[in-house]
């Protein structure tokens, strides 16, 4: 997580001197946004999910007795892998905080460049979002100190590729709709699917992993909204053919 960090600033510095001032004005909301988006995993629905994310991984870490327990799931998936190394290799990589960080430092600039205000939204928005389930990941690796399924390090409870690509997914499905968050929830449980067929985690990380990432998109979404809500606004029109609500980002 940390690496990325300053690469994403640094992207920032290559902003004219008057532009790159106004957008390190508006980062300084991020610790603020992050705060604010702790507190907010808290109130029901963030609660709501963390709960239900885990009683999925309970009973797949401890209910020996079902389809879905953890080392049945990871014994049949060495014994009979669906999808290969190289899609399993390409689902690490488009999960990394590595690629995501800098990849979301871009998105932001060129929303800057071309005018697009949700382009330059979804790249804080999605920085905001993986920084928080990459903070809240690392805190629960270090505290459970469960042991991957390849014996490598004690770092396997939750996922965090699962963790970033679902925060991901939600600050997309939050803004742009179901159109957007089809497709990149789709792509989120590739990753986190990968992740078990490579043998770095058991199910229930995934799906802890998975609820940790939905929970914390979310909450970063709702925050910087009452933050800007100028920039989430509802507003009636009526065309030739009906009425309806637009809603701009």
């Amino acid at each position: 997580m940390t690496a990325p960090v300053p690469l994403f600033l640094f992207l920032l510095l290559l902003l004219p001197s008057k532009a790159a001032a106004a957008e390190f004005g508006e980062l300084r909301e991020v610790p603020k946004d992050l705060w604010g988006g702790a507190k907010e995993e808290v109130r029901p629905e963030g609660l709501l999910t963390l709960l239900t994310a885990g009683a999925a991984a309970s009973i797949a870490r401890y209910g020996g007795t079902t389809a879905f327990d953890d080392y049945r799931v990871a014994d049949a998936l060495q014994r009979h892998p669906v999808m290969g190394k190289r899609a399993t290799d390409f689902g690490a990589a488009i999960g990394d905080p590595l690629y995501l960080l800098p990849a979301l430092a871009l998105t932001y600039v060129a929303g800057k460049y071309s005018h697009q205000e949700p382009t330059q939204e979804f790249g804080v928005l999605g920085f905001e979002a993986l920084a928080l389930a990459g903070i809240e990941t690392e805190i629960l690796k270090v505290s459970v100190r469960r042991l991957r399924p390849d014996h490598t390090d004690l770092a396997a409870f939750p996922s965090g590729h699962a963790s970033e690509s679902f925060a991901l997914a939600t600050v997309a499905a939050s803004q742009y709709g179901w159109k957007a968050g089809v497709p990149a929830y789709v792509l989120a449980s590739f990753v986190g699917y990968t992740r078990m067929e490579s043998n770095k985690h058991y199910l229930s990380d995934v799906l802890f992993g998975a609820g940790l990432g939905i929970a914390c998109g979310r909450a970063v979404f709702k925050v910087r909204r009452r933050g800007h809500p100028d920039r989430y606004a509802f507003t009636p029109f009526v065309s030739p053919g009906g009425g309806g609500v637009a809603v701009f980002f």
